[in-house]
């Protein structure tokens, strides 16, 4: 017979979890506007871990997911495993959620408005909030939390997992000492690009108040100890005293602010993290939830082209803001010419939008992702689909926190710089402090010529990203890490079983008993480090896809991080009604634009470059000159007139 938790006490529980849900988000309030629980200007990472306000609209929303996981929690007390899982998972009931969620948000979709939202509402007619911004991000199978609800997973045998930071610390020495000596073709441009991708999917959020600050306090600010005012808004990190970069400073703190987690129908399910952007590939990043246009349609454009909404996004770097600033300009661009035609029909902005989309889809699907997955994986992955409205457009945990993290295994020391032509190389980390005193020709064009670092873990990100002074900063990988537990994300050789059987691939799997089994991933050197730290190769971080030896032929990434990401961007690809390629309400010339547009008629046409690249993926790239670009422009300038 089944176990199932006892629905008698349902209703007292919830009362409680209610009380409880507001009296944290009131002390929370509170904590929002003392300067001890707040993270001071003089900091390193002030504004690093910046929190953005609830809105009017979302206040309900934010108090029922919070009363949802403090009910969740009481009955991970009160029951056992098996109970709870067979609620979690709709064995016991089938969509049980809590009173205070009685009634349903109605979304009203007009069918024939031809022009995508903002938030991503109504991309799907049958199913109008799949897509759309604010709603939980997706597990593909069952988190690993240690009791179900929200507490990390723990080794097989019940002890803790290797320690953050002196995980990925040791194994930056590791990589150090051991790593191949290898270089790469492909350069910074393709890292920025994929991060700038990235951000238009995910939307990540801290834990919110209604005021928005700039980070919670988990430390001191001399990072010596925990800081007496730690909030539930922050989790600090703990750094050994033996740490071989932070241990000689004392340092034994770094600041870490967990994700939001969304469940605002009050289901008694699995809790997973809100999305702030909306899932589909549509530039939200820059233009924002709402529509934000002048009265001749274009947009309010800052440094090197790019948005407010992305302006005031942290961290930023002046190379993401200059790759950024391109979709902006060629935005107003496309107004500018568009107004000119004799005749203008339809909403000019949302005309040019679409384009801009286009051109940006086109990029990343015809370009980006077949250097990144090689021929092979590409073809395998069928992303020449159709659309189709069945399956939900949402992210996915695994992605976000686990595979999704591998480009930043591609950050080196330093990237080159290069304003009016003369080249310099400058560390990674001054590239994210006041970007208006960087040339933005002078920064795409160096970054145009940065390789990416292949097999380390350097210190601009194991030690001082986002650093102040170039000594202390904090650890980009640790708060990868701990975003990977802190989710819930089972262990490496869990999902790759998974994805294995998703792409149709179960003749690789194998059961992994001994450290050594894990050789068919992992370098045997690589094997015995992770011996060394975790009790089973069964408890291996996901996180760690990233140093997968294996690859498809020709490809830029591991084969379990290219495998997740071609699951991904398919599923986001065939689930956009507006995508592209089969959008009806593209004119002809639109079309004819998408074709041409790419990143070298872009570069050509919104920078000062003398030359621009063939390929902007790979470093020393064929150039043309781009006067002869902006003058084959110039003669198709017409198709604007049939957008």
């Amino acid at each position: 017979m089944l176990s199932c938790p006892s629905e008698e006490k349902f209703s007292e529980l919830e009362k409680e979890a209610f009380i409880k849900a507001v009296a944290e988000l009131l002390g929370n309030e509170d904590k929002s506007q003392s300067s001890c629980y707040l993270i001071g200007p003089t900091e390193f990472d002030h504004g690093f871990f910046q929190t953005k306000s609830i809105e009017g609209s979302e206040d309900l929303n934010v108090r029922r997911t919070l009363t949802t996981d403090k009910f969740l929690k009481a009955l991970a007390q009160k029951y056992g495993k098996c109970q709870l899982r067979n609620l979690l998972e709709g064995k016991c009931h089938s969509n049980v959620t809590l009173s205070c969620c009685n009634g349903s948000e109605q979304i009203s979709c007009d069918p024939d408005y031809p022009y995508r939202s903002y938030d991503g509402s109504c991309n799907n007619l049958n199913n109008p909030s799949w897509g759309r911004s604010g709603n939980a991000l997706k597990y593909p199978i069952a988190p690993c939390y240690s009791d179900l609800v929200s507490k990390p997973a723990r080794s097989k045998s019940g002890s803790a997992l290797p320690q953050n930071r002196k995980l990925i610390s040791e194994l930056s020495e590791f990589l150090q000492d051991y790593g191949p000596n290898t270089s790469s073709s492909l350069n910074m441009f393709l890292m920025f690009f994929f991060e700038l991708v990235s951000s238009d999917m995910i939307g990540r959020v801290h834990k919110r108040t209604q005021r928005s600050t700039q980070g919670f306090r988990g430390c001191r600010a001399d990072g010596l100890d925990r800081s007496a005012f730690v909030s539930p808004l922050a989790h600090p990190l703990r750094v050994n005293q033996n740490d071989p970069y932070y241990g000689s400073d004392g340092i034994s703190c770094l600041n870490f602010s967990p994700q939001e987690k969304a469940n605002d129908r009050c289901e008694l399910k699995y809790v997973a993290e809100r999305n702030m952007q909306s899932s589909y590939l549509d530039l939200s990043s820059l233009y924002g939830t709402q529509s934000h246009y002048d009265a001749e349609g274009k947009l309010d454009l800052f440094h090197c082209g790019t948005t407010a909404t992305l302006v005031q996004k942290a961290p930023l770097t002046a190379q993401f803001q200059a790759i950024a600033g391109l979709f902006g300009q060629l935005h107003n661009y496309c107004v500018d010419r568009v107004r000119s035609c004799p005749q203008s029909k339809g909403l000019v902005q949302e005309r040019c939008r679409a384009l801009t989309i286009g051109v940006y889809q086109k990029i990343l699907y015809d370009q980006l992702l077949p250097l990144l997955f090689g021929e092979e994986l590409y073809n395998r992955c069928g992303l020449s689909c159709e659309y189709n409205p069945y399956v939900e457009s949402t992210v996915s945990q695994v992605y976000k926190n686990g595979p999704g993290r591998f480009p930043h295994f591609w950050i080196p020391d330093q990237m080159m710089y290069k304003p009016e032509g003369k080249s310099e190389w400058l560390p990674f980390n001054v590239f994210f402090r006041e970007h208006e005193k960087f040339d933005c020709t002078g920064t795409l064009e160096g970054v145009l010529e940065s390789p990416i670092q292949t097999d380390r873990l350097v210190d601009a990100i194991v030690n001082k990203f986002y650093t102040l002074d170039g000594c202390r900063g904090t650890c980009l990988p640790c708060l990868d890490l701990a975003r990977n537990r802190d989710s819930g994300l089972c262990p490496l050789v869990t999902y790759k079983h998974f994805i294995e059987q998703r792409v149709g691939e179960t003749g690789d799997s194998k059961c992994y008993s001994t450290f050594q089994d894990l050789s068919d991933m992992f370098d045997p050197e690589l094997c015995k480090f992770l011996e060394q730290h975790y009790e089973s190769p069964s408890d291996v971080d996901v996180l760690l896809a990233f140093l997968d030896r294996r690859a498809y032929p020709g490809a830029a990434m591991p084969k379990l991080v290219s495998q997740t990401t071609c699951l991904e961007f398919k599923r986001l690809k065939c689930t956009d009604r507006f995508f592209y390629s089969w959008n009806p309400n593209l004119g002809e010339g639109a079309r004819h634009l998408i074709e041409i547009l790419d990143f070298t008629a872009l570069l050509a046409l919104f920078t000062n470059m003398h030359e621009v690249p063939l390929e902007p993926f790979v470093v020393d790239s064929p150039k043309v000159a781009a006067k002869d670009v902006r003058k084959y422009l110039e003669s198709v300038e017409y198709l604007f007139c049939q957008l």
